[in-house]
């Protein structure tokens, strides 16, 4: 028993390991200006920097700041971490990826939602969005002082969509549990074979 545990213990550092080395570099760096730093969304805009959180509510809460897994009502929120951010106007506009020409072309025609900058003085700006459609989008951050100066941050996104880092994820997991009920399998074939045999030895 002893050694089997052994065994599994080993087998679940490796497939960690597995996993930790597979991760992929949007975990670290996500799309555009969203990155992952310290456990927390970070968008860079300009000089300065916001969090930024996303959930959604139906089902089991999960947050994001990059790819959202499924369609549905989604809660965005930025967050001001630069001081200099809070007597500044914030808004966001959520376009279909369809490019930047075709975009410049016709911007209404691809917005799916858009929040007039405004000044949030608890440096948070809250809203959701009900993506009713699964594909590509981006997500378009203005920031502007009271001098007009503006700043822009694009981070593009996916919504229902399978991306390849998630389905190397499922198959890490799905590796690590065939391999473990392999083991396992081989163990006990290999306890029976020696019980087997000793008791061949014995008569």
């Amino acid at each position: 028993m002893t050694s089997l545990t052994g065994v599994r213990g080993l087998l679940a550092g490796a497939v960690i390991a597995a996993a930790a080395f597979f991760v992929p570099p949007s975990a670290a760096f996500a799309h555009g200006g969203v990155m992952l730093e310290q456990d927390e969304c970070v968008l860079r805009i300009g000089p300065n920097t916001m969090h930024f959180i996303g959930y959604q509510r139906s089902g089991e809460e999960a947050e994001f700041c990059e790819d959202i897994a499924k369609t549905g009502p989604t809660v965005i929120a930025l967050t001001a971490v630069s001081p200099e951010l809070r007597d500044m106007a914030i808004g966001i506009r959520i376009v279909k990826d369809v490019g930047e020409e075709k975009e410049k072309t016709n911007l209404n025609a691809v917005t799916v939602a858009f929040i007039e900058p405004k000044v949030y003085r608890n440096g948070t700006m809250t809203f959701e969005h009900d993506f009713k459609d699964a594909g590509r989008y981006v997500g378009i951050v203005t920031v502007r002082d009271d001098l007009g100066n503006e700043w822009v941050s694009r981070f593009p996104f996916s919504v229902g969509l399978y991306t390849f880092w998630g389905l190397i994820e499922y198959i890490l997991y799905a590796v690590g549990f065939f391999s473990l009920v392999g083991l396992m399998w081989w163990m006990l074939r290999a306890g029976a074979k020696k019980k087997t045999q000793a008791g061949d030895a014995i008569a």
